[in-house]
């Protein structure tokens, strides 16, 4: 079972927008292919989250702009990883 490479994480009344937590070597990959399909990134650098990804990988987030709706963000990043052979354990 192959662990989880980017997760998509919904708002909450803690954070008013949606997020992704990316394994730290797919970050700048992930965050020009969502610029390119007209995703707006929230305009400050990826916040490390540190050794907390599967394995200990580093993990980093990306917020997004508020009333992205998610099943697009959902799309987006299950196209990503099939276009890249990756795969993301449900």
């Amino acid at each position: 079972m192959q662990p989880e490479k980017i997760v998509l994480i919904p708002p909450t009344h803690e954070q008013s927008t949606p997020s992704f937590h990316v394994e730290a070597d797919l970050m700048p990959d992930f965050s020009t292919y969502l610029a390119g399909h007209g995703v707006h990134v929230i305009d400050q650098p990826p916040e490390p989250l540190g050794p907390m990804g599967p394995h200990g990988c580093m993990l980093e987030e990306i917020e997004i702009e508020e009333g992205t709706p998610m099943d697009r963000l959902e799309m987006l990043m299950d196209q990503y990883l099939d276009e890249r052979h990756l795969v993301n354990v449900e």
